[in-house]
């Protein structure tokens, strides 16, 4: 998937009011979900992802935070200057699209390795 075409569903999918809202949300999250996740994890992900887009999660300072769910979320709100309520429809929107952008068995790696609300966040009660 092309990298417009990605902030494209992401703009559809939170309801955003352009792309500029859309890639602003995105690199919110994907840089926070970036240092949530070990470096080889994050950057075999980024390789599934357009380049604009699998660089937020790699370009990053530091990585494997042990964040819950709940700690993500407000280090979103944080990224993006948005409040927490806010900032889980950020995530929701930009992590479901994830998803759909990477193979089946590349997100069940992904949500494996995360404590098992993170799975919500990207559209699936369980994995998939």
């Amino acid at each position: 998937m092309p990298y417009k075409e990605f902030l494209a569903a992401v703009r559809a999918r939170g309801a955003y009011d352009d792309l500029d809202e859309a890639a602003r949300v995105t690199e919110a999250v994907l840089s926070t979900l970036g240092a949530r996740l070990q470096p080889a994890v994050a950057e075999h992900l980024a390789d599934q992802l357009p380049t604009g887009i699998g660089a937020a999660l790699t370009d990053v300072g530091d990585r494997g935070r042990t964040w819950g769910v709940g700690e993500f979320v407000r280090q979103v709100a944080v990224a993006s200057g948005d409040d927490q309520e806010a900032a889980r429809a950020h995530a929701e929107a930009v992590l479901t699209v994830l998803g759909e952008t990477v193979s089946g068995g590349e997100l069940n790696k992904i949500i494996s390795r995360l404590p098992a609300r993170y799975a919500e966040l990207f559209g699936h009660a369980e994995l998939t």
